[in-house]
């Protein structure tokens, strides 16, 4: 098994230090230090129920600690900071079906996303109409613009909700299992597109996923996570390790390599 790395040195968009968060009785994440680097594609793996999806809301303030430090963006996070941080960051949660009878359009969807710097009582003009525009551009989804939001297949609408982070002119992008519940073509077409985005914008991007064969080609750091614990981090190419994957999932895990590639077979 690789041994941890310390933390990065490199400049960081999000940090914690001896982070723990409880819900009701229960601790879902005990004294977790972490430091996601700036400007790279930081994907956190780990079992369901490992609190992965805790550490991502500690990113923009939708999870408090009750006790630790959280930084986001070289602020601390507190409840009272949170909310206008938030508007430096863009997130995209798990997607969910979206009511057919919901009477906004793709256009208007991805519009909303501009609506926080813009601020309260203000209409959105033709500046945030281009961001609109370009957003969904960028995620090659201009051509549903006017189709009502409700109409869209599962990986049509994730494009849709990264394009509304996109319009929102984030810092930092934290993106929630966005291949959950899609079908093979729909997860293969999101990360390709998340790889685009790493590779194309200086955009920080924090991903939470179960896709561990999509890690070599878009992930620069991995943070790996169980029973509330983060228990190993590392570059990408030293992440995909039989004993730690093991370990880490509870099964057999093997690494198998197809055309100069390492494949997780389970």
């Amino acid at each position: 098994m690789p041994a941890p790395h310390p933390l990065p040195a490199a400049p960081s968009c999000v940090t914690g230090r001896d982070v723990s968060v409880v819900a009701g009785k229960q601790r879902i994440l005990d004294a977790c230090t972490f430091a996601f680097p700036a400007g790279m594609l930081t994907c956190i793996v780990g079992p369901n129920g490992a609190g992965k999806t805790t550490l991502l809301g500690l990113c923009n303030g939708l999870v408090l600690p009750v006790s630790g430090h959280v930084s986001s963006l070289g602020q601390c996070l507190t409840g009272r900071s949170a909310p206008e941080l938030r508007k430096r960051i863009g997130y995209v949660a798990q997607w969910r079906i979206i009511d057919p009878r919901q009477p906004i359009t793709v256009f208007e969807s991805v519009l909303s996303g501009t609506y926080g710097r813009l601020g309260l009582f203000r209409k959105p003009g033709k500046e945030q109409r281009d961001l609109a525009g370009k957003a969904l551009d960028d995620v090659s989804a201009l051509h549903l613009a006017s189709r009502p939001l409700g109409h869209l297949s599962g990986g049509e609408a994730q494009r849709v909700a990264i394009a509304r982070a996109l319009a929102q002119q984030p810092e930092l992008l934290l993106l929630d299992e966005p291949t959950a519940s899609l079908d093979w073509q729909a997860r293969r077409e999101i990360l390709a597109l998340v790889g685009e985005l790493r590779r194309k914008t200086a955009l920080s991007i924090v991903m939470v996923t179960h896709e561990l064969n999509a890690l070599p080609d878009i992930c620069d750091h991995v943070y790996c996570m169980k029973a509330g614990g983060i228990v190993w981090n590392g570059r990408t190419e030293e992440a995909l390790d039989e004993a730690l994957l093991s370990g880490l999932f509870d099964t057999r895990v093997e690494i198998v390599s197809s055309n100069g590639k390492p494949v997780v077979l389970t």
